[in-house]
């Protein structure tokens, strides 16, 4: 939106920027809106089952003190002394998606909204069928943020005689189901509305077979790019209506849908994003990091598993890159103007020789002392030099993507890397004080055990870079997406889809609802995880865990603890550390743990696990002395110092932190 606005306002047109991801999520979270909830799920739960209703009935008793803390839980989560302290942050995590948890409850329909994991769910709903998009877009029991519109969205369009032309951007799938609520209301007002963004562009090729979306959602859809098309579209407005005229567009002339010609932007000539307006204090982050863009599309354009760069591929070019200069420009005028000085290089991955260009670019504008994190492949290029340099000029993470430490696997699915060059390049980046997190994924078509098994041997091998706080890395299964070859060419791949696709019309793939008919089956590779699991969670029980709870995994979060942690020590931990550890630690049960009576002990309870103990046991665990390791251990073990007591105790606190009831505290933590 703010690149959107960037190009509108210098041509006269008035641009009302509103986020209502933030807004709707902030309204949620009122403490009136929560006690409501609990009245509304004590009035519902009489009526389920067994199970469900027990688990409401919990749910509604707890309301009223968790509208107590929502309050302070935001407030910490924006607090820079607080939100560094993972146990603080974390009690504010879990109050946050406990209250969406209650405010999913209580609404007239069965639906899950969270952002732990990002999700609008309603029962009964399939979004890639349009049919059910059109059902439940019309139902408001549906729609958690109805009442936001009706109290905040909509007086503020119609302030000033209203709008024009409203755009609607979505940018991942769940956003469908509110955004297009969104679209219906908005239309019914009377007002021209029109869709674009990543999730629209994903699906527009389905969109001239269906005019019954235009009639119900949008008087068209920019389907790629819409600098250019929103001009356009803004100067018909005015005259002609002459819709023909704007590019990368659909609409519908009388019973047909049209599309316009397809327009590439010149990227490198593109103004600095304009977030004026944007509710840039709101957001959930102790600071502002804002999204800096050095070029569109990916220089490598390969892989057969990714479909993100598939929205660039209307370009000749696979990377359009801005200038260095032009973004070393882009941040001093941001920072310049919102006093921003963490920025999130958004691209897919930045080439070693453009980052190198960059860190000269900004040297001329030390004042700023930006500090940043991005996407890179494993190259050559990211040499120990290179590292140090980048270090110098601000880079405080990176984000791989190794996928596989199988070469045969990587050269099969086409990801042109090598696996020693990722060894390499992570000892690069552990030297220059670059924390990293890797991505990586086993199941891969043709891919056998062995090669599995050399991927998650790869983090065990490494496991000196990867024992840091603020290095991380995961796996999981690979999901096939739509616009990859794995898709577009199962059988080449000796890929066996489960349920069929021609029916859908909003697909964006099909997850894990595949077999490999040439490599592991699924109940192999479950089984490798969990081996995985069992294997690799011991060895990096100081800092993590699946998953993380102490370095906070989302990217602009992220990015605040590797600035905050680049120069000065990070005291916290999951496992009760050695004897050589010289900090003193205290146990407390999490902040936003349930704690009731049952008898004569008690149960314990968070997002994550429960557990019931006796009274002396809860007691024990919750003594807040601070305390050496060894005493803490000594303590805990009852004076037991045989090995095998010692391992039991560590492994009862380690499961417990690890599930979010009890924090283990440094002392010199806030």
């Amino acid at each position: 939106m703010p690149s959107l606005a960037a190009v509108l306002r210098p041509a006269g047109i008035e641009v009302k920027l509103l986020d209502l991801d933030i807004g709707g999520v902030l309204w949620l979270l009122r403490p009136e809106n929560l006690t409501r909830a609990g009245d509304e799920i004590s009035r519902k739960a009489p009526s389920e089952p067994g199970d469900l209703r027990q688990h409401l009935e919990r749910m509604a008793f707890h309301a009223p003190s968790l509208a107590e803390r929502i309050g302070k839980a935001i407030e910490t989560v924006r607090d820079p002394v607080r939100f560094g302290d993972p146990a603080h942050l974390n009690a504010a995590r879990e109050d946050i998606y406990n209250a969406l948890d209650l405010v999913s409850a209580a609404a007239g329909r069965r639906l899950r909204y969270q952002t732990d994991v990002l999700r609008y769910e309603v029962d009964g709903i399939d979004p890639s069928r349009l049919q059910d998009l059109l059902a439940v877009t019309a139902d408001p029991a549906a729609n958690l943020f109805e009442d936001h519109w009706n109290e905040s969205v909509f007086p503020r369009l119609e302030e000033a005689g209203g709008c024009d032309l409203v755009g609607i951007s979505l940018t991942l799938r769940w956003q469908i189901i509110p955004g297009l609520s969104l679209a219906r209301r908005l239309r019914r007002k009377g007002y021209c509305v029109v869709l674009g963004g990543t999730a629209v562009a994903k699906v527009s090729h389905r969109l001239p077979h269906l005019p019954e979306f235009f009639d119900a959602f949008a008087d068209g859809v920019v389907t790629r790019e819409g600098e250019t098309a929103l001009l356009e579209l803004a100067d018909q407005l005015q005259g002609r209506n002459d819709f023909s005229r704007v590019p990368n567009f659909l609409y519908k002339d009388g019973d047909a849908i049209r599309a316009t010609r397809t327009h590439v932007e010149d990227y490198a000539t593109l103004p600095t994003p304009d977030f004026e307006g944007m509710p840039l204090a709101r957001y959930l982050s102790p600071v502002l990091v804002l999204p800096v863009m050095v070029g569109k599309g990916c220089y490598h354009d390969e892989c057969k598993f990714c479909d993100i760069p598939f929205i660039n591929r209307v370009s000749p070019k696979r990377y359009r890159v801005r200038a260095p200069e032009t973004i070393a420009a882009d941040i001093k005028s941001l920072s310049d103007k919102h006093g921003c000085r963490h920025f999130l290089l958004a691209d897919e991955a930045l080439p070693p020789r453009v980052l190198d260009r960059i860190a000269d670019a900004l040297a001329v504008h030390r004042e700023l002392n930006p500090t940043f994190s991005g996407y890179a492949r494993f190259e050559p290029g990211f040499t120990p030099q290179l590292c140090e340099k980048l270090a110098g000029a601000g880079l405080r993470r990176i984000y791989f993507g190794l996928e596989s430490a199988d070469q045969a696997t990587l050269d099969d699915m086409s990801k042109g890397i090598r696996v020693e060059t990722a060894h390499a390049v992570l000892r690069n980046c552990f030297h220059a004080g670059i924390r990293f997190h890797v991505f990586s994924m086993i199941g891969f078509p043709g891919e056998d055990e062995a090669g599995a098994r050399r991927t998650i041997a790869f983090f065990d091998h490494n496991a000196a870079l990867f024992d840091d706080p603020g290095n991380s890395f995961d796996i999981h299964q690979l999901e096939i997406l739509t616009d990859t070859p794995y898709f577009s060419r199962p059988e080449s791949f000796g890929i066996r889809l489960e349920e069929p696709v021609e029916d859908r019309d909003f697909l964006f793939g099909v997850g894990t609802s595949w077999e490999n008919t040439r490599g592991l089956t699924r109940a192999e590779i479950n089984g490798l995880l969990q081996e995985a699991g069992q294997q690799i969670g011991p060895r990096f029980s100081r800092f993590h865990a699946w998953p993380p709870i102490l370095w906070p995994a989302q990217e602009e979060w992220s990015l605040f603890y590797a600035a905050r942690y680049f120069s000065q020590p990070f005291r916290h931990r999951i496992a009760i550390p050695d004897g050589s550890d010289a900090v003193l630690y205290r146990l407390s049960w999490n902040r936003a743990a349930v704690i009731e009576r049952d008898g004569d002990g008690y149960v314990v309870t968070s997002r994550r696990g429960s557990i019931a103990l006796d009274r002396a046991t809860f007691d024990l665990l919750g003594d807040r002395r601070f305390r050496s390791p060894s005493e803490l251990m000594k303590s805990l073990s009852g004076g037991e110092e045989s090995a095998e007591t010692v391992e039991q105790v560590r492994d009862l606190v380690t499961g417990l932190v690890r599930q979010r009831l009890l924090d283990l505290v440094p002392q010199d933590a806030p």
